[in-house]
């Protein structure tokens, strides 16, 4: 919420919508409580009774797949954060998302992955909707970067004890460990790696998920070290406005950004962008500037697929059932990121170009193998 206001603030302080004549943005907003028919409902009021001209949201992907049902149905546009494949994948008109899906974070990974010399993996993610595709998706890229999945398990969403998966990874003996899990449960599988001394050259989180919240190097401490995130957006990666957004948001709130912060700024700066560009309010119209779009802001470069080009980020998805993304970026922008001293850094790529132009991205070199817990003094 807070980098949807800060946007808000921006550009209510620079004199609003120039195109509308300084019209200020208003900002609605609604609390799902990670309930998929709350979702739903609390949409459907945003448009009929508040008079949404467009929708940003949600953080889950069990509540941004029905919310966005709504949405198309009344034809708003609406501009994404969650990251399962399927959002894209219905062939909606409306919906739109400028940040990396599960399938970029998965196959940046595996890139990664494959690049420090990883030939076995097994995978660990939560049983909801997110972890839940990115299980399939992991598994059906991991032969197309020469690693083998030697086992691969979901867990329930906030268990108490995850010793019974962790122990069969620790028999298996993996090269890497690749997980997703929110926060909770994200600090419950290090400290019981630790606890039952379940090592691997890397522990990598695709998306994120809790592995990328600040909470989790607050709690977690000398646990979170070492750990890597394939992610949309790291504080210290090189893009264009990205510094400037990481200070202004520090200066505003006290605390430097995490990546579900950007993540609903630059929705925001979408959106807003969008708006700008129509001149105007008709939602119709917004969709088209949004599918429009051509830009680069603090993430990376942003460009939408379109209806009927039949986009897929890999030919794979059709194993999921998606015969096209639409309004999809067609950018990989995920960057890897680490654990290194407290805080995370973007370890990877070191640059990429865009429209030949040379970004230096990465501010720190990775530090792989993990140490195990014994050497790290931890057990």
């Amino acid at each position: 919420m807070k980098g949807v206001q800060l946007r808000v603030k921006e550009i209510n302080d620079a004199g609003g919508i120039k195109s509308l004549g300084g019209a200020k943005i208003k900002l609605i907003t609604a609390d799902s409580q990670n309930d998929p028919k709350l979702a739903s409902s609390e949409t459907e009021r945003l448009i009929t009774t508040e008079g949404i001209v467009g929708f940003i949201g949600a953080y889950t992907s069990g509540t941004t797949l029905p919310a966005t049902e709504v949405t198309e149905r009344y034809g708003i546009p609406a501009v994404v954060c969650a990251g399962s494949p399927k959002i894209t994948g219905r062939g909606f008109k409306y919906v739109f998302r400028a940040h990396g899906e599960v399938f970029k974070t998965a196959r940046i990974s595996f890139k990664f992955l494959k690049e420090i010399g990883v030939k076995t993996a097994a995978i660990v993610m939560d049983h909801g909707a997110y972890g839940s595709i990115s299980a399939k998706v992991c598994k059906a890229l991991a032969p197309n970067f020469g690693i083998e999945i030697v086992h691969d398990e979901l867990f329930p969403t906030g268990t108490t004890d995850l010793s019974p998966v962790l122990l069969k990874v620790k028999e298996k003996a993996p090269d890497a460990l690749i997980a997703v899990a929110y926060i909770t449960d994200a600090l419950l599988m290090v400290r019981q790696m630790r606890d039952l001394d379940v090592n691997v050259k890397a522990l990598i989180a695709p998306g994120g998920a809790g592995f990328n919240d600040l909470t989790f190097i607050k709690e977690g401490g000398k646990l979170a070290e070492y750990v890597l995130v394939g992610i949309y957006w790291s504080p210290d990666a090189g893009w264009p406005h990205n510094a400037d957004f990481v200070k202004h948001y520090t200066e505003v709130y006290g605390e430097p950004p995490d990546a579900l912060a950007e993540e609903a700024y630059e929705a925001a700066f979408v959106l807003f962008d969008a708006i700008e560009r129509a001149a105007s309010v008709d939602p119709d119209k917004i969709r088209d500037a949004l599918a429009a779009t051509d830009t680069i802001w603090v993430a990376g470069p942003i460009k939408f697929s379109q209806p009927g080009e039949g986009f897929l980020l890999d030919p794979m998805l059709k194993k999921l059932g998606i015969e096209e993304q639409v309004g999809e970026n067609i950018y990989d922008n995920v960057v890897i990121t680490q654990v290194q001293d407290g805080k995370f850094v973007t370890v990877w790529p070191e640059s990429i170009t865009w429209k030949g132009q040379t970004i230096k991205i990465a501010s720190a070199k990775p530090r792989v193998p993990m140490p195990t817990w014994k050497e790290r003094g931890l057990l």
